[in-house]
């Protein structure tokens, strides 16, 4: 598992998750990406997301369940991506 260095691509890869994500945010907070921490290994993309307070409830885990199948079902490579909660300094 490496990093993604190239700037462009990680801006790309954190704009098309985040507004994957916009279209279903939950009510009470916000499911931000963390530009800074998305790795690549093979056919996989890690990519740390976090909220304000650190909210963990059932809507925040169906949200990322449900971005991780929408982006892999629309990428035309066929990758497979992990949404991994972190918590909030």
């Amino acid at each position: 598992m490496t990093y993604v260095t190239d700037t462009i691509k990680r801006n790309e890869i954190a704009q098309k998750i985040q507004q994957a994500l916009d279209r279903r945010q939950p009510t009470n907070y916000r499911i931000i990406v963390d530009e800074e921490a998305i790795t690549e290994d093979s056919d996989w993309y890690q990519i740390v997301v976090r909220t304000e307070n650190d909210v963990r409830d059932n809507d925040f885990y169906f949200t990322l369940a449900e971005v991780e199948q929408e982006l892999h079902d629309a990428d035309p490579n066929g990758r497979e991506y992990l949404l991994v909660p972190a918590l909030t300094d």
